[in-house]
């Protein structure tokens, strides 16, 4: 039988992101959004999120590795992270890889994706029985706004920045996450592709200029993405975070210290990127 196609439709962009898929393994709606979970030849089992796909199985090691490890070794001793959003878990077990970490607190707003992904997506779904795990169905926007110095690491891993997740990129958002961090504190967060979304990034990257003095931005080429050259935002509250401060020992398949290093845009780059001089 031959495989069909699904077709992933950018909200940003007059793109379309096609998938060959074999198989419809789940779909639901939530109180939030449509869940769906499709079988594909090439890329395995995807988690697709309101028609856009959010993970897949073969590749979803390159996004989680970069959202963990980069803001996590580029902190002397993350002891207590936040993750907002991840309810597939897959940021959340590169997390738990790091001995230093004591608790993982994880904030999704949807019980059922977090369900979902433990039936059908367990090679990420593995660590929410972890006991330094704390996992709460709230809204992260609020829930953030009561703490104080509290966390090491806040990452953000939400779907795209439209509906109820657009909140997640606003610099009043990011006023309550430097509040909750502690002292040396970092935020990071997805932000999208530079091609397809560069306006996204600039208006992220300026916002977290307003509130943080340390402000960066890294990328990794993602293949289940549409624009592949996916962006990570940057927000320490002390330190620069382009060199690993601990030595890596945690066990990954694309992360090191040298891959740490060169995720980082060139500073000129960066620059041009950044303040719109940079067109295309």
């Amino acid at each position: 039988m031959m495989d069909t196609l699904f077709m992933e439709r950018d909200p940003y962009a007059p793109i379309r992101h096609c998938y060959p898929i074999s198989n419809v393994l789940y779909h639901g709606k939530s109180e939030y959004q449509d869940i769906m979970v499709v079988e594909s030849p090439h890329f395995g089992r995807i988690l697709v999120l309101d028609g856009v796909a959010q993970c897949d199985e073969k590749y979803e090691f390159i996004y989680h590795e970069f959202m963990a490890h980069v803001p996590l070794h580029a902190h002397p001793n993350p002891e207590d992270v936040l993750i907002i959003g991840g309810g597939d878990g897959g940021v959340l077990r590169e997390v738990l890889k790091h001995p230093e970490v004591k608790r993982a607190v994880l904030v999704d707003i949807d019980k059922e994706v977090i369900e979902v992904s433990k039936r059908f997506l367990p090679t990420m779904a593995v660590a929410f029985e972890d006991p330094r795990v704390i996992v709460l169905n709230e809204d992260g926007y609020k829930y953030v706004q009561d703490y104080e110095g509290e966390f090491d690491v806040i990452i953000v891993d939400s779907t795209d920045p439209v509906g109820f997740a657009h909140v997640l990129t606003t610099e009043e958002f990011f006023r309550h996450v430097y509040r909750a961090l502690k002292e040396e504190g970092i935020y990071v967060g997805q932000t999208e592709s530079i091609h397809y979304h560069l306006e996204i990034v600039r208006r992220i990257q300026r916002s977290l200029k307003k509130v943080f003095p340390v402000v960066d931005l890294y990328t990794a080429v993602i293949p289940g993405y549409a624009g592949y050259w996916w962006t990570m935002s940057v927000g320490s509250k002390k330190r620069p975070v382009r060199e690993p401060l601990r030595e890596v020992k945690v066990q990954t398949k694309l992360y090191s210290a040298d891959m740490h290093r060169h995720a980082f845009l060139p500073v000129s780059f960066y620059e041009k990127l950044v303040s719109g001089e940079y067109v295309f």
